[in-house]
């Protein structure tokens, strides 16, 4: 039976290719627990996470989403060497993105096909940023009494926008919002959406009329962090642009989750609600050459599927998931 007290919550870290990390242990715990939104009320994700949420909201199986990484990944992010590298790193730091949003928009389209907001199987939420008003924009669907702007968004377009990093890829527009907006990244401002999630279950969920729902539970997955430092004293403290080599994005997407999972923490010594958090797995210093928002050749690929099986190894028959999966289906 559900237990219908607890408004449960998923939530998805942005973080680019790093997403297909989250998405191998969300595609183990489906295929041993059933579809994942007929076990959660809200799923949450920002960029990489977005595109994720919006497939699991949608009942698109886990597995399909890996798979759009594993075998679309490369072509998304299309790796250069050499000069032609380094031609492409100036490119992105003075003149434009480093990449067409074309081939990512082909991937989604095979995944998403013609599927609206409207048509997503349990409650969906989706932050990116409205850089005309400079304000953050929530995209979810029209769950409640008073929402009525977004059932209409094709899937695709709201993943194209919440994945929009700056200098990575093009700003974007969504055709059936108004036309005078566009939008980046919600990874600017909420690259771990989790209290985005928790205010949404309490503005409109929990101890509200026709909801029995009393308290949450959140299941946080983050993807998998490069741990990005300066490992040495800096002998010039003055870096231009270039100098942060478009490492800042990584950094300030990585310690923004990280933060948030420090505030849900504090949160919930008041609110008692449950929170779970499955961190980004360690890695070795070659390892961590490997990963970044848009490594995607073989042996990136590779490691973040084998730390996602690592992770899921270690969670899957834990009892803190078990509580999210066992027999408390909405079906």
């Amino acid at each position: 039976m559900r237990n219908d007290e607890n408004f449960k919550i998923l939530s998805i870290d942005g973080g680019g290719i790093k997403g297909l990390y989250s998405a191998v242990i969300l595609a183990e715990f489906e295929e041993k627990y059933g579809q994942l939104s007929n076990h959660f009320d809200l799923i949450c994700g920002t960029s990489t996470g977005g595109i994720i949420a919006l497939g699991l909201a949608a009942g698109i199986p886990a597995k399909d989403i890996v798979n759009l990484y594993q075998t679309k990944g490369p072509t998304i992010f299309p790796e250069k060497k050499g000069v032609r590298k380094k031609l492409q790193t100036i490119k992105q730091a003075l003149i434009a993105s480093k990449y067409s949003e074309d081939n990512l928009k082909s991937a989604l389209e095979v995944v998403f096909k013609d599927k609206k907001i409207g048509d997503c199987k349990t409650n969906v939420l989706i932050p990116t940023a409205n850089i005309t008003t400079g304000q953050p924009c929530i995209i979810k669907n029209d769950h409640s009494g008073g929402l009525e702007r977004d059932n209409i968004h094709s899937l695709v377009d709201v993943a194209l926008a919440t994945t929009a990093a700056p200098t990575y890829f093009p700003i974007q527009e969504i055709p059936t919002m108004s036309t005078d907006y566009q939008y980046t990244d919600g990874g600017i401002y909420a690259n771990n959406p989790s209290l985005h999630g928790i205010q949404e279950a309490y503005k409109f969920f929990i101890n509200k009329n026709g909801h029995s729902y009393k308290n949450y539970s959140l299941l946080s997955v983050s993807t998998l962090h490069e741990n990005f430092s300066f490992k040495r004293k800096l002998s010039s403290k003055r870096l231009s642009l270039l100098s942060w080599n478009v490492k800042l994005i990584s950094l300030m997407m990585d310690l923004q989750s990280v933060s948030t999972d420090f505030h849900i923490q504090y949160l919930n010594s008041t609110l008692n609600g449950r929170y779970v958090r499955i961190k980004s797995e360690s890695l070795t210093e070659e390892e961590s050459k490997l990963i970044d928002l848009d490594k995607a050749g073989k042996e990136s690929i590779d490691l973040l599927i084998k730390k996602g099986h690592e992770a899921s190894s270690k969670w899957i028959d834990n009892p803190e998931i078990l509580e999210f999966f066992n027999q408390y289906s909405k079906i």
